[in-house]
């Protein structure tokens, strides 16, 4: 159970696992943070430097949430990757051409391919696109999708407190058997393998 702050901070942690050469040859975790237009304001000087090569984060779309009941809503939700990356010149006489950020977009590619944020599905890779008018900073940038549940509305979410999570001390087992015997040959003396199954069962009850 969670809101959209935890399968934010789930993605951002996600691309910083990601291990990357800096603009100093140090080898670093990705720069990754929420977007907020960063490429743009620090041209304009209105943003302080971050480190490159850097990965944003940003909710491409308002989501149309549909309720599930007991205040549990989902929505396909969109991320939109902004990867940035800083390029001179390869010094091999391809100069204006930046093959490095495929590079990074392959292992964002693979980091974030079906894994599962928290309360989502398996991200989904819909789109890409590159940067066709670029000057020594690159921008290429990729879409996600997955399906989130919000819990935030329901009174079963734990962070309301309204109620508990408990396991009833009821001892229940369950005993089958498995029939293991060849029906087609009816020489053969039946066979079957016995097993207990103990369930974890777990109620919601409210709070005292």
């Amino acid at each position: 159970m969670a809101g959209i702050k935890q399968p934010i901070q789930d993605i951002l942690a996600k691309l910083a696992t990601i291990q990357v050469t800096n603009q100093m040859g140090v080898t670093a975790p990705l720069y990754s943070r929420v977007w907020n237009d960063q490429v743009k304001r620090e041209k304009r000087g209105e943003a302080q430097a971050y480190p490159r090569p850097a990965a944003f984060l940003e909710i491409i779309h308002s989501p149309q949430f549909a309720e599930l009941g007991f205040g549990f809503a989902s929505a396909d939700v969109g991320w939109k990757i902004h990867l940035v990356h800083e390029f001179m010149d390869a010094e091999d006489g391809t100069m204006d051409q930046d093959l490095t950020i495929f590079d990074l977009r392959d292992q964002v590619v693979a980091a974030l391919s079906l894994y599962y944020p928290t309360a989502c599905g398996p991200l989904v890779k819909v789109s890409e696109g590159q940067d066709y008018d670029h000057d020594n900073i690159y921008e290429y940038i990729i879409d996600f999708v997955c399906n989130f549940i919000d819990s935030k509305g329901s009174p079963y979410d734990p962070a309301t407190g309204k109620y508990i999570d408990t396991t009833p001390p009821t001892g229940l087992a369950v005993n089958f058997t498995e029939d293991t015997s060849m029906p087609d040959n009816p020489g053969t003396p039946p066979e079957s393998n016995q097993t207990t199954f103990q369930p974890n069962l777990q109620f919601k009850i409210p709070k005292q």
